[in-house]
């Protein structure tokens, strides 16, 4: 089996997808749409026996005699403890492709743990038990706190307000013809890798040990996104670049090393060209920095992001999410 599925840019309310910071605010909220920055995995037959895995966009490459021999370390740690749990006593051969820049800050991990549950599953997993398992997997992986957003984003696709509180969470589309937010919004790679897991941990040890910086800036990120929900069902362009601007600055008061001098030159560099407002994708740190732009300005954001050494990243929304391809697919 092929299974695909959207990676994301998320608007709002980041962070507040983890258990239990979305409880402790009363709900979370976050505000995402899936894009055409893909995720793959396919998982065939091995007739010679054992357990192959291949990850094409890293190189990187383990085999073993059974799936529980396979040692849960390294870049493929995460996708090896999918294979342990769900790969006993088959002979499989696995190849795994990330389409996102590495440390994209685009949900691209969760996104390809979610197609490889799908393939080794044989897609016989609800919507919401496929992002509760590859939410367990990987809080067992970094050993940190983790959230859902990814992962709803990669099963469900579109434009969501994802709601999260007591009880199963609550996808809400938003928008049916989101081709404006793809001539509103600009992609770019910073050249800077992250890891979310230690950006994610620190905002959430500051919440809970009680600083109020952290508290305040995680209880405005939460109005944030609200009013972002809003501002998409009105596509108000004006208003989403307000809110990303609250968002982005909430977010750098959340813990020291959301942000960086580079980042913070290419978010100047984007401003000065028109742009409205930009912040870094997923926890921050470093990746990929989502740019709002009003009409007729986006050329020129775009030429002084790649002056600045940004890579721009074409993109459109995933109208959908993941996807099973046909039996004669084959990821090469």
């Amino acid at each position: 089996m092929l299974a695909r599925a959207p990676t994301r840019i998320d608007l709002a309310g980041g962070t507040l997808d983890i258990y239990p910071l979305y409880l402790l605010e009363g709900e979370g909220l976050t505000v995402n749409l899936a894009i055409d920055v893909w995720s793959e995995a396919q998982v065939l037959p091995r007739p010679q026996g054992g357990v192959e895995l291949v990850s094409l966009d890293t190189g990187s490459s383990l085999e073993a005699a059974r799936a529980e021999d396979l040692r849960p370390e390294g870049d493929l740690e995460l996708l090896v403890r999918a294979i342990r749990l769900l790969g006993r006593d088959r002979s499989l051969s696995i190849r795994t492709r990330s389409h996102a820049p590495r440390g994209s800050g685009l949900g691209a991990s969760s996104a390809l743990l979610v197609v490889l549950l799908q393939a080794l599953t044989g897609g016989s997993l609800l919507a919401d038990d496929l992002v509760r398992l590859a939410q367990d997997l990987e809080t067992q992986t970094l050993r940190v706190p983790t959230g859902r957003q990814d992962h709803h984003a990669a099963v469900r696709g579109g434009v969501n307000a994802i709601w999260f509180g007591v009880g199963p969470d609550r996808v809400e589309p938003l928008s049916e013809d989101p081709a404006w937010l793809e001539e509103t919004l600009v992609l770019c790679y910073t050249g800077v890798s992250r890891a979310s897991a230690a950006t994610n941990w620190r905002m959430f040890r500051a919440y809970v040990d009680g600083h109020p910086r952290a508290r305040q800036a995680l209880g405005r990120i939460g109005q944030v996104a609200r009013g972002m929900r809003q501002a998409i069902l009105d596509r108000d362009v004006a208003a989403v670049g307000d809110l990303l601007a609250q968002e982005w600055e909430h977010r750098r008061r959340l813990a020291p090393g959301v942000s960086s001098p580079r980042v913070d030159s290419l978010v100047g560099a984007a401003r000065n060209a028109g742009a409205l407002a930009a912040k870094l994708c997923g926890a921050g740190g470093g990746g990929c920095l989502a740019v709002v732009v009003p009409p007729g300005r986006r050329r020129a954001v775009e030429l002084a992001l790649e002056a600045a050494g940004a890579v721009v990243m074409p993109f459109s929304v995933a109208r959908e999410g993941l996807r099973t391809l046909p039996e004669d697919a084959l990821l090469l």
